[in-house]
């Protein structure tokens, strides 16, 4: 399935004319959505995320929606309409499936009795119309197909506690836990694999002992995971080669022993986590992996599906989140991945139609995909170029003590054009000059030296 259409009126800042009315490609691809704080990134995920997974799993999340409706209204609203592929989207009824379905759900606001001191919670309320569609669809009991992952900004292999939370030993964490919860942790992802690698082991001695080589099952489920997470995901040539007992191993360049991904940065660990979950969570809703694998050793997966992101930037460098959408959107080509971000880089990565900017909460204005030029400049421009954009709405690019030194600048400018300027002045100003001119000069020269290498 694929998101075409949000609507949300009524839910937090998003009401009146700032209601939401975004129509999205409906394919795979990379759609960004960027927004200063508090403009209501992270609620307009959530929202996406409750309709397309439904009632039930939003009463199993016990998501706190105090607040959630906006002031003075009623009740609060979320239509979201799905492209559905007949081939990877199963209806539990025989009747003839539908290739679109409008996902509505309802909020009332919380009441409370007299007497009581907190507020009774109401369930959603579902229409019969998306209820009776939903059931069969995707709000079905383990329906197959209907792919959707959401992940929050903590994308941890291990919980702040330990290495995995009680709730992941008790039950498994659902599709879109940790978009909701911060201290949901993806640790199953990584107890999959090493049960797969277990598989593999029991799978090889069942072999020997009858005398046949073929590779089994298992096997080649994890030589493909491996392949997929072994093709450039870390920077700095890092790889994720083997899976033992302890985890996943990364190998160094240049060197032969491995090390456990445990121990490498945040910014290493929230990304495998998050890889590794997608194509656990793309198995169970398929029952198997479809992979191709790549010219030049690697693995692309090939089902579709949403994949919601908030803040896919948090704990990356800016060269990794420069390439980072690219990487998702080749090795997941037919997966929708919808994604928040206050990076430029992320959003130079945005799929034509699919870069939209959220108006901040004193702005009396609606989400809306930026127009062709605004695009042009974001995606084809510089890092500088976009966050001077309305999209990101920066003054200027240079720190606060550049600008002080810039203004001082031009007070000498003056005075030395004046013949106005003492010696010290003009001292000043010669020094200054070489200073605030001298980052631009390297960074052309920079350029200069890359382009000439190019051709």
């Amino acid at each position: 399935m694929y998101v075409t259409r949000v609507q949300l009126t009524d839910i937090k800042g998003f009401s009146g004319r700032r209601a939401v009315d975004l129509r999205l490609p409906g394919k795979g691809g990379w759609t960004v959505i960027a927004g200063r704080n508090s403009s209501g990134k992270t609620t307009l995920l959530q929202a996406i995320a409750l309709a397309l997974c439904g009632p039930d799993a939003a009463a199993s999340l016990n998501v706190n929606i105090d607040g959630w409706v906006t002031d003075r209204a009623e009740a609060g609203y979320a239509k979201v309409d799905l492209h559905v592929d007949a081939e990877a989207d199963a209806f539990i009824s025989d009747l003839a499936a539908p290739s679109t379905l409008q996902m509505r759900m309802k909020w009332p606001r919380l009441t409370r009795q007299r007497g009581e001191g907190v507020a009774r919670w109401p369930s959603v309320e579902v229409d019969d119309e998306s209820l009776m569609r939903g059931r069969q669809g995707p709000w079905g009991h383990a329906p197959r197909g209907w792919f959707c992952a959401g992940y929050g900004p903590f994308r941890r292999l291990a919980s702040a506690s330990g290495f995995s939370s009680h709730r992941a030993q008790t039950s498994p964490p659902g599709p879109v836990d940790t978009l909701f919860r911060d201290d949901a942790a993806l640790s199953d992802s990584v107890g999959w694999v090493l049960d797969l690698h277990y598989r593999a082991l029991e799978q090889e001695h069942a072999q020997q002992e009858e005398s046949t080589a073929d590779e089994g099952a298992a096997r080649r489920l994890l030589n493909a995971v491996l392949a997929l997470l072994g093709d450039g995901l870390l920077p700095d040539r890092f790889q994720i080669r083997e899976v033992s007992s302890e985890g996943l191993w990364v190998r160094m360049p240049g060197r032969k022993a491995s090390f456990p991904l445990r121990e490498l940065s945040d910014g290493y660990r929230s990304v495998a986590a998050l890889v590794l979950d997608i194509v656990r969570q793309i198995h169970a809703a398929y029952g198997h992996l479809q992979t191709e694998d790549k010219e030049g050793g690697g693995a692309v997966i090939l089902q579709p599906g949403v994949v919601l992101i908030d803040e896919v930037d948090a704990h990356l460098h800016v060269t990794w989140q420069r390439w980072i959408g690219d990487w998702l959107r080749e090795h997941f080509p037919n997966i929708q991945f919808i994604v928040t971000s206050h990076s430029p880089y992320i959003c130079q990565s945005a799929d034509e139609g699919a870069l939209i900017r959220l108006p901040g909460p004193d702005e009396d204005s609606p989400p809306a995909v930026v127009d062709e030029d605004l695009y042009r400049r974001v995606v084809y421009g510089s890092a500088d170029d976009a966050v001077l954009s309305e999209l990101f709405g920066l003054e200027t690019p240079y720190s606060s003590r550049a600008e002080r030194l810039r203004r001082r600048l031009v007070a000498l400018e003056r005075k030395v054009y004046a013949d106005t300027a003492t010696t010290a002045e003009t001292e000043e100003y010669k020094e200054l000059s070489r200073l605030l001119t001298s980052s631009v000069q390297s960074r052309v020269a920079e350029v200069t030296a890359r382009l000439d290498h190019e051709q």
